[in-house]
């Protein structure tokens, strides 16, 4: 009479508990995103001389705790905490470059190249006063724009938001603000990674009218109401 077999949970037993980073990396990504992945926007903002803060409103408690374990947990769990989650920049009352820098040096480079969804005010457009008809974005949306570029390689949406403070530039003309769209587009199309534009009206003053609408979504730029309706 042969050995007898052992059980396939007498075999599990006698090996005793699995090691977190023995699990499939797939399964820990998995672990990773249902601790860290909130519904909501995680907001950032800046008080004068202070660091970036971020606000995560419905975030569970000790949501961070994975990025103080060890350093590969810590590694593992913060690629996933910036590629999966949303994050909006909500200083709109002065220039964001500002922010959306300390944002990126405060997280590091790799955790910037992690970025996949990042929201900022619509960029704008002036004239050129010495060259009639010609245009130029302004120099804070320029900035913006090109840091994203430059650190952000993996952004795959851009949520662009017209604001109380910024919805008058949608006053002008029609011919300056198709000029001024194709200029904008331009400038997103050197964010080679971007999949997907998206302007978030959040006004209630009238503007953007249909027509100019009309014309961002001609760019294919998906154009939203507050409340996310097209």
């Amino acid at each position: 009479m042969g050995p007898t077999p052992v059980s396939n949970s007498s075999q599990a037993a006698s090996s005793g508990p699995t090691k977190f980073l023995d699990l499939p990396s797939l399964v820990r990504d998995k672990i990773y995103e249902k601790v860290l992945v909130v519904l909501h926007p995680v907001y950032l903002f800046q008080e004068p001389g202070s660091s970036v803060d971020a606000f995560a409103p419905d975030k569970p408690p000790r949501w961070l705790a994975l990025l103080h374990t060890n350093r590969q947990i810590s590694v593992e769990a913060s690629a996933v905490l910036y590629r999966v989650n949303h994050f909006e920049l909500v200083d709109i009352t002065r220039p964001q470059i500002g922010v959306l820098r300390s944002f990126l040096d405060c997280i590091g480079s790799v955790n910037a190249a992690s970025l996949s969804y990042l929201c900022i005010s619509f960029p704008l457009v002036e004239s050129i006063d010495e060259e009639p008809g010609k245009l130029r974005l302004k120099e804070d949306s320029l900035q913006c724009l090109k840091v994203l570029q430059e650190k952000c390689t993996n952004l795959s949406t851009l949520e662009t938001v017209v604001h109380f403070r910024n919805s008058g530039f949608f006053t002008r003309k029609e011919q300056f603000l198709r000029e001024a769209f194709t200029q904008i587009d331009g400038h997103l199309k050197t964010i080679h990674s971007l999949q997907r534009i998206i302007v978030r009206i959040d006004t209630q003053s009238g503007v953007p009218t249909s027509a100019v609408k009309d014309m961002m979504q001609q760019l294919g730029w998906l154009v939203l109401s507050g409340n996310g309706n097209s």
